[in-house]
């Protein structure tokens, strides 16, 4: 084995001096800091500098061993550190937080033509139309212009972009049976600012995002969640023994700007961007924005890290936007994580649902995106085959009268008619129901879409008339 030696004194003289930067020369003087007695405090030479004098030193056998294999595991710990594949595992800086890389210069890719045009056009094509079948003026004024709102919206980024006072509306949520405040951006120029920012941090924010983090991500929706949960369910019995189902209250309403900020200082170091990004969201992280389930999802990053630390046992692990659905063979392990969630997003100031369950899942059904997960197979969430059946008595009332069945009601039964395709309910299907019901229903949808498709026809054809 081999030992460091930094430091050394020497006291052949009453006074003793130090030398910041250590000594070097053919004597054994050597180290950061070298205390020398043989001369007074105005002696100047040139023989300063340090090394590491490395000496040979016989330690035990084992001991040996274990030193040697602790400092290899530390070289090759910090060798990895950076890579999202370590931070995956669990690795933690000083701090507590992962290690990860930051991403820089990221203002020029921002303020680039390239994503301009790209958030440009990605705005346009979901804002093309208004209701009563009206094409939306903002869009095709930009359009239009497109060389000039791409030179106009690259100068209000650069010179400090202030957002517009945004529409706030309350909206009723069936799936989550409560309301909700919807604050809506002004179109131009607030929402395309948005997805020219969303773009350009996608790739640093997509980076250390958990495979099994769903909701607001292209191609994570429902169904591939539910994917994941009937895997387990149906591979795992011993991984899947106990579930913890965990909510955030509020999630949006408690989620505080700074810490969103303090999220994003560790993975971009580009102070424009970071201001940019505290300009959108001073006044709160809200629903509606385009910007706030990115920011979200982000923000939750070290709290999917923490869950999938080995000292809790974690086996399975699925989160849907502010939703937790975590499997362990451990039960007591389950309890000290909820305990640690509480006390991360306590520290976070955001606090946890009071109606978390941890249950074995032998006895109850895991439940989670509407469905209710069983060991090989899958049913319909209770609530969701309540509105079934009461669409479906519905249906049979207006059948039975003769009465012309709404479009709303068709579009609304095919809807739960799809659902019921990724879960076994061939038993709901015969007794509510019957033969024949689906196709009427897409009857009534397709003379609708007929009529629908002659009116966008109708207004396209005003709108390339109004442009020529």
């Amino acid at each position: 084995m081999f030992r460091f030696e930094t430091d050394y004194c020497n006291y052949n003289a009453s006074g003793v001096v130090l030398h910041v930067g250590g000594n070097y020369n053919q004597n054994p003087n050597h180290g950061l800091f070298y205390l020398n007695g043989n001369n007074d405090a105005t002696n100047k030479n040139a023989n300063i500098g340090s090394r590491h004098h490395c000496r040979r030193v016989w330690l035990p056998v084992k001991l040996g061993a274990v030193v040697a294999e602790r400092l290899l595991k530390i070289s090759c710990d910090r060798a990895q550190a950076g890579t999202p594949e370590r931070a995956k595992e669990g690795l933690r800086g000083y701090n507590g937080e992962p290690y990860m890389k930051r991403t820089g210069h990221l203002f020029e890719v921002l303020i680039s033509d390239e994503n301009i045009n790209k958030a440009i056009d990605e705005v346009d094509r979901t804002h093309r139309w208004e209701p009563k079948h009206k094409a939306n003026r903002v869009v095709l004024w930009v359009e239009a212009t497109k060389p000039e709102r791409v030179r106009e919206l690259r100068k209000l980024i650069v010179e400090g972009f202030e957002p517009s006072p945004m529409t706030e509306k309350r909206r009723w949520d069936k799936a989550a049976g409560k309301w909700r405040d919807i604050h809506e951006p002004k179109l131009y120029p607030d929402q395309y600012v948005h997805h020219i920012l969303v773009q350009a941090l996608q790739p640093s924010m997509m980076r250390g995002m958990d495979i099994h983090a769903c909701g607001s991500i292209r191609g994570r929706g429902i169904h591939y969640g539910v994917k994941r949960l009937k895997k387990w369910m149906k591979e795992d019995p011993k991984g899947t023994k106990y579930c913890a189902e965990l909510d955030i209250h509020h999630f949006y309403d408690s989620l505080k700007p700074e810490v969103v900020i303090d999220r994003l200082k560790h993975l971009i170091k580009d102070r424009r961007v970071l201001d940019l990004c505290y300009r959108i969201i001073k006044d709160g992280v809200t629903i509606g924005a385009y910007t706030s389930q990115w920011f979200a999802n982000t923000t939750l990053q070290p709290l999917d890290m923490m869950i999938h630390d080995k000292k809790y046992r974690v086996s399975h692990y699925l989160r849907y936007m502010d939703n937790f659905t975590i499997f362990s063979p451990n039960k007591k392990k389950l309890r000290r994580l909820k305990d640690d969630i509480e006390s991360w997003l306590k520290a976070h100031k955001m606090e946890l649902k009071e109606n978390w369950q941890i249950f074995p899942t032998k006895s109850r059904l895991p439940t989670a995106l509407g469905y209710r997960f069983g060991r090989g197979y899958t049913i319909l969430r209770k609530r969701n085959l309540f509105r079934l059946k009461r669409q479906m008595r519905s249906y049979r009332r207006k059948t039975k009268a003769h009465r012309h069945i709404p479009y709303s009601l068709a579009f609304g039964l095919l809807s739960r008619l799809g659902q019921m395709k990724h879960c076994n309910s061939m038993h709901i299907y015969s007794r509510y129901v019957g033969k024949g019901v689906q196709k009427r229903l897409k009857s009534v949808v397709r003379h609708y879409m007929r009529k629908e498709r002659k009116r966008w026809s109708t207004s396209t054809e005003q709108t390339a008339t109004n442009k020529s």
